[in-house]
């Protein structure tokens, strides 16, 4: 790959997804983006580059696939999706005891809105409204089908595993579980882009917000940019959890850290 082609690759994705690929990580991009290439018979990343950029049939959702990072699993950082349900819900909790309106953004193939569908389900916790989005039209057709292969399900026991799934084949013969029908219920995806509120805004604002191991991809400009987009979505008092690797200080006035017993979360502040 050019330095030309990927320069200008890297901008045309920070800018399109919002994720950006540092020169460090140029040879990740390049290994992503080969088997594309010459699929397509492009002599060059260049002309790769001209393709995308004329979104000749529809090239930039292939992209999009290509350059993010799907790795994801049940019950991951668990503690803090218990301390949500928990402590957090329950002081979110709509006067009428209305669902509480979650947002999974980035939620590849649905493993973490559904993990605190069960957690609240199961722990007779406050009920919840969960809405989930991802940039990767595979993914989101994954997570509505909700089958899963071992390593989704790696941190599960076999006793979890016997009561929130039933085993079933793959349609490539592989050996998959689907997700119980009840543990479903009230969890809503959809295609969206971080970096385009209009793609994702709902009519009515949530009372929390996920977004977990999806920033750490993203470009300076695209931090701050998610950063008005959540506080967009979320209601005055609402919280934002990010992952431990993760943080927003210092790029919105619009939020404040809130310490719970054991996870950081973000509150939105009145306007």
């Amino acid at each position: 790959m050019s330095e030309e082609a990927y320069l200008s690759l890297n901008e045309l994705i920070a800018q399109r997804f919002g994720i950006e690929f540092p020169q460090h990580r140029k040879e990740i991009l390049e290994t992503r983006l080969r088997p594309r290439v010459e699929t397509l018979r492009l002599p060059s990343f260049w002309d790769y580059y001209l393709h995308v950029r004329g979104d000749q049939n529809g090239e930039r959702q292939r992209l999009a696939e290509l350059v993010t990072n799907n790795e994801t699993f049940f019950f991951r950082e668990l503690r803090q999706l218990q301390c949500f349900v928990h402590e957090a819900a329950p002081a979110l909790q709509p006067a009428g005891g209305a669902p509480l309106r979650v947002l999974c953004a980035g939620c590849s193939s649905g493993e973490e809105p559904y993990s605190l569908s069960i957690l609240a389900r199961s722990g007779g916790a406050a009920p919840l409204a969960i809405d989930a989005f991802d940039i990767d039209a595979h993914r989101i057709e994954a997570a509505k089908r909700a089958q899963y292969g071992r390593n989704a399900l790696r941190q599960l026991s076999p006793e979890q595993l016997e009561r929130y799934f039933s085993p079933c084949v793959s349609p490539c013969g592989l050996e998959q579980w689907s997700l119980r029908s009840f543990w479903q219920n009230g969890v809503n995806f959809s295609w969206g882009n971080l970096v385009e509120l209009e793609t994702f805004r709902g009519d009515r604002l949530y009372d929390a917000v996920f977004c977990r191991n999806v920033l750490i991809y993203f470009s300076p400009a695209a931090l701050e940019l998610a950063a008005r987009h959540f506080a967009a979505v979320l209601r005055p008092g609402g919280l934002l959890f990010l992952s431990a690797a993760e943080s927003i200080i210092g790029l919105s006035d619009r939020f404040e850290t809130v310490r719970l017993s054991c996870a950081m979360a973000y509150r939105r502040l009145p306007d």
